[in-house]
């Protein structure tokens, strides 16, 4: 049996036990049980813990004159705070990143399968359509590739032997006498007349074959992409030299690059074959190059290559011509309310279609590419995806191109006194040109959609500039507007325009 006072110790010591494992337990219990973040919950039972101890914390004088424990042995039960620290809900913008992977693998899930119920639907109402694509195209629309392909190689030989020529030239016109420059001076002029004209000849030959004699839109654009990216090098080929030779004659070093690959080292056949090649719209003498070959990654982008072109293919073919096909009766009568429907069907297929061209083309195509030629500078687009606005998303989606108009239209332009808003309108204003060429010419219907659709982009850029200003860069607004702006609507519309005007000019032609 234990005395009475080793009882009165023991119950003592039991009551502190339960008190101490009663303000354990508070902690959890103060804490905000839907936190999602581990982090927050730390940092939660700190505060609380330091609050809690606050609370119970007693002054020394305190316990001197204690000399018995609380009365109940469990603490107060409903008092206890709960909310304790300003948090905002979890899909709020001022809640700290959480992972959203649960919702990204829903949204794939019903898209999977709306997916494969199209499929089906594409099944049972128009059965099998895909065929091999030369099983639609004439046989005569080789033969005319080839032909308007002969303006290329002619091209490339008139500029290796103007610029080799001037080469010459330049070499004995560095220590010359002033009669010698201004000959030079005029030959120049010569040579960027020379340039000007087989340049010329270079896209307006083959877009006289492709317009009135190449019958399918795809060789003819085939055609087209050759022979404007062969126009677009040349030109910076003939700029970038010109430039240096003068910077040569005029007794300047090359600070950029070095002597065996400087002017006048540079004009080689094998330089200018190699840029041809290169994955780059800008010349210069040299470029970063990786220092060995992947066989593996150059394989893996083959890879990805042939599958998204056959994936392209398949859609075009099963899912985009019906559609267009079907939109002819509506645009005809001009049933509004129908072309609408057909341009949002059609804005599925057209968003993929465009997502695996962008894939096939500037990672798989280029990358491949590069890694062949072991070209190092990579970055043929960035983070475009994102773009709050159209204006970044021009700079982002299509580099090579960007930094074309940049290095050879804007900042000549710019330098030359003019506002840099005329030169973004210049940039804009070609390559509306552009686009209506590449467009309007292999579907013979040079309307004008492609031109003031990118005409468009301007009085767009205004709207969503500011918007995004005001909403941040992070914000979904401009973003939003951008997506729906450029896939769901411009470019079905687009490409149903063009569609229809292209069946009406083959309307004696049995369409495939």
């Amino acid at each position: 049996m234990l005395d009475p006072e080793t009882k009165h110790a023991e119950a003592i010591e039991q009551v502190i036990t339960m008190s101490t494992a009663y303000r354990r337990s508070a902690k959890v219990v103060t804490d905000s049980e839907d936190d999602q973040s581990d982090s927050r919950q730390r940092r939660d039972l700190r505060f609380t813990s330091r609050r809690v101890s606050t609370i119970n914390e007693e002054k020394p004088d305190d316990k001197k004159k204690k000399t018995a424990p609380a009365a109940t042995p469990f603490g107060p039960h409903h008092t206890i705070p709960i909310h304790t620290l300003s948090k905002a809900s979890v899909l709020s913008k001022e809640a700290p990143p959480e992972n959203y992977s649960g919702f990204i693998r829903l949204g794939m899930l019903v898209l999977g399968a709306s997916n494969i119920r199209l499929m089906i639907e594409n099944y049972m109402k128009y059965g099998l359509m895909i065929r091999l694509p030369h099983s639609y195209i004439p046989s005569q629309d080789y033969g005319l590739f080839a032909l308007a392909w002969l303006s290329v190689p002619l091209s490339l030989v008139v500029s290796f032997v103007v610029e080799y020529g001037m080469r010459k030239l330049a070499s004995q016109a560095r220590n010359a006498k002033p009669d010698f420059l201004k000959k030079l001076a005029v030959v120049e002029k010569v040579a960027a007349l020379t340039h000007v004209g087989h340049l010329i000849f270079l896209l307006s030959f083959s877009s006289y074959i492709v317009y009135n004699h190449i019958y399918h839109p795809l060789v003819g654009s085939a055609v087209l992409i050759i022979c404007l990216i062969t126009f677009l090098k040349l030109t910076s080929y003939c700029l970038v030299n010109g430039e240096l030779r003068e910077r040569y004659v005029n007794g300047h070093n090359d600070e950029f690059y070095d002597e065996d690959v400087a002017y006048p080292n540079n004009i080689k056949p094998s330089n200018l074959l190699y840029f041809f090649f290169a994955p780059t719209l800008c010349y210069q003498p040299s470029y970063p190059r990786t220092p060995t070959f992947r066989p593996t990654f150059f394989m893996k982008r083959v890879a990805e290559l042939v599958v998204c072109l056959v994936m392209m293919h398949v859609l075009m073919e099963q899912y985009a011509k019906p559609t267009l096909a079907n939109s002819l009766k509506a645009l005809e009568e001009k049933n509004y309310v129908v072309i609408v429907e057909r341009v949002l069907k059609l804005s599925t297929t057209a968003v993929v279609i465009w997502l695996l061209m962008f894939y096939a083309l500037f990672h798989a195509y280029l990358n491949a590419l590069s890694e062949l030629l072991r070209f190092g500078d990579r970055t043929f687009y960035l983070a475009w995806w994102n773009s709050g606005n159209l204006a970044t998303y021009w700079r982002l989606w299509n580099r090579p191109v960007y930094l074309f108009f940049k290095r050879h239209v804007y900042l000549p332009s710019v330098q030359r006194g003019l506002p840099p808003y005329v030169g973004q309108l210049l940039v804009f204003f070609v390559s509306a040109v552009l686009h209506e060429y590449m467009v309007g010419i292999p579907t013979h219907s040079v309307n004008g959609g492609a031109f003031f659709g990118m005409l468009g982009q301007i009085p767009l850029i205004a709207i969503t500039k500011p918007l995004e200003k005001w909403r941040g860069k992070e914000s979904a607004l401009g973003n939003t507007i951008f997506w729906i702006v450029f896939c769901v609507v411009g470019q079905p519309t687009i490409a149903l325009m063009y569609y229809y005007q292209w069946t009406i000019t083959h309307k004696h032609i049995e369409m495939p």
